[in-house]
C-alpha cells in the first residue's frame, strides 16, 4: 500500500484510492457516533415492536369482549 499524504490528517492510498483519516481522536468520535446511530436505529424498532405487541394484545381483548358480550 502506497500511501500520499493529502493534509495533516488525510493520506490517499493510491493503489486504492481511498482516502484515509490518519487523526486517530477524530476516528474514535465518528466510531462513537456510529455507535450511538446504531443504538438509536435499535432502540426505535424495540418500541415499534412492543407497540406492535401492544396493537395485538389490545385486539384480542376486544375480540374477547365482542364474543363475551
Amino acid at each position: 500500500m502506497k500511501l500520499v499524504k493529502i493534509s495533516n490528517n488525510l493520506v490517499k492510498d493510491e493503489e486504492s484510492g481511498a482516502i484515509l483519516n490518519t487523526n486517530e481522536q477524530e476516528i474514535e468520535k465518528a466510531k462513537k457516533v456510529k455507535e450511538a446511530k446504531e443504538l438509536e436505529k435499535a432502540e426505535l424498532q424495540q418500541l415499534k415492536d412492543d407497540v406492535s405487541e401492544l396493537k395485538d394484545m389490545m385486539k384480542q381483548l376486544l375480540e374477547k369482549m365482542n364474543n363475551d358480550g
